[in-house]
């Protein structure tokens, strides 16, 4: 099991590899129209490129309510063999340098930022 508890929001932690939980983000139309969808070119890290592009440079201001809103299980397409983690850390890597938020450090940190979420 997982346990991801982001905090509030504070976008220079997006250049310490820290990605807010998404499987209940909520933007307004007006986010999606001014600043684009998804990179359908991205297999794996569309959301990641996407929530950077927002949250780095849409100066965007989210709300965080401290409760828990989505339970799922751990796993997913981006876990699911070493050839999809590949790809995966290859699609951040692009997706970190496409937005200008950082490098190879910051995904080291979104990595060994999801150890301690491993419980169980």
């Amino acid at each position: 099991m997982r346990r991801w508890r982001s905090g509030p929001f504070e976008r220079r932690k997006l250049t310490r590899g820290w990605m807010p939980p998404h499987l209940a983000l909520f933007l307004r139309r007006g986010v999606f129209e001014r600043f684009g969808l998804y990179d359908t070119s991205y297999g794996i890290a569309a959301d990641y490129k996407a929530i950077l592009r927002y949250f780095a440079k849409g100066n965007i201001r989210p709300a965080y309510p401290p409760v828990v809103i989505v339970k799922m299980r751990t796993g997913g397409v981006s876990n699911s063999g070493v050839a999809r983690v590949w790809q995966k850390t290859r699609e951040d890597y692009r997706a970190l340098k496409a937005i200008g938020v950082g490098g190879v450090g910051t995904l080291i940190g979104k990595n060994i930022s999801k150890l301690p979420q491993l419980v169980g």
